[in-house]
């Protein structure tokens, strides 16, 4: 009991990082699409850390474009 409530702590903290880092998906278009919105392909700490970069890319992408 004890490890399946750690487990669904550590899910749950999880996906509110995952919430919290994703990027804004109204930037997207066909042209530039967002990448791994919901974090489906994450498996491990190296997958996290590549989403988190391909996330920070995404949002310099979109930022930059409204740079004038």
């Amino acid at each position: 009991m004890t490890s399946a409530y750690n487990l669904l702590q550590k899910e749950k903290s999880f996906y509110a990082r995952i919430k919290r880092y994703r990027a804004d998906p109204s930037s997207s278009s066909p042209q530039n699409p967002i990448p791994d919105y919901y974090g489906e392909k994450v498996a491990s700490v190296k997958d996290y850390r590549r989403w988190l970069k391909d996330q920070r890319a995404f949002n310099r992408k979109k930022n930059r474009a409204f740079v004038i």
